[in-house]
């Protein structure tokens, strides 16, 4: 990507010494796109860093629009920016799909967790308890109270959960000893750039942890 569109540096927080550039934000969000794309269960939310994202291309909107239309430029700075929306869009829909899907157990999961561990925003939490006090109406209004009073009880204690042993391919960013990537306790030593196919249970913490990319 151009420079001449892309100049801010950024601080994530306090406690890091160095500002964080703007090329590296769009990497971190690709990455986190991908991730969340292809992770079975909704991810820990990444709301600094989209934050940054959309204030860059507010930024680059600003910039381009003192291009001329028929400078090559434009065009090549206007591809680039969609490029940037469209990982901005898929990455919040992939959330909002799974939001809409899990939203009793992403709700139930959250609460147990401490406030800083929580996967939903406050913006995701407000809407998956609107989402879900909207669905157990509807639900409430076309089905259970026709139910019998046993049946009733049963279908209010259900709940739809990811399927976490889907397989997953992945490719380390570091290289990790003595990974379990098998049902029979399998193990494999994952070196830096390595490319892999295991359950995404097995894999869940070394990509939480950043040790590896889904792909």
């Amino acid at each position: 990507m151009s420079e001449d569109i892309i100049e801010d540096d950024y601080q994530l927080s306090d406690e890091e010494e160095e500002p964080i550039t703007a090329q590296k934000v769009l990497e971190i969000l690709q990455n986190t796109w991908l991730n969340e794309k292809f992770a079975p269960e909704l991810l820990p939310h990444q709301s600094d860093i989209l934050d940054l994202m959309l204030g860059q291309i507010e930024h680059m909107e600003e910039n381009i629009s003192q291009l001329d239309k028929n400078d090559f430029r434009y065009i090549a700075h206007r591809i680039e920016l969609e490029r940037i929306k469209y990982i901005v869009t898929s990455y919040l829909r992939c959330r909002i799909r799974k939001i809409e899907t899990f939203t009793r157990a992403l709700l139930e999961e959250d609460n147990q967790r401490p406030a800083d561990k929580r996967r939903l925003s406050d913006d995701e939490r407000k809407y998956a308890e609107a989402h879900m006090a909207l669905i157990k109406r509807h639900f409430q209004q076309i089905a259970i109270q026709h139910m019998p009073a046993n049946l009733q009880e049963e279908s209010a204690r259900e709940v739809v959960t990811p399927n976490l042993m889907s397989h997953i391919f992945l490719r380390a960013n570091e290289s990790v000893p003595s990974v379990v990537v098998g049902m029979n306790d399998e193990e494999v030593d994952l070196e830096a750039g390595s490319l892999h196919i295991m359950p995404y249970k097995l894999a869940s913490d070394l990509l939480l942890d950043g040790k590896v990319q889904l792909i």
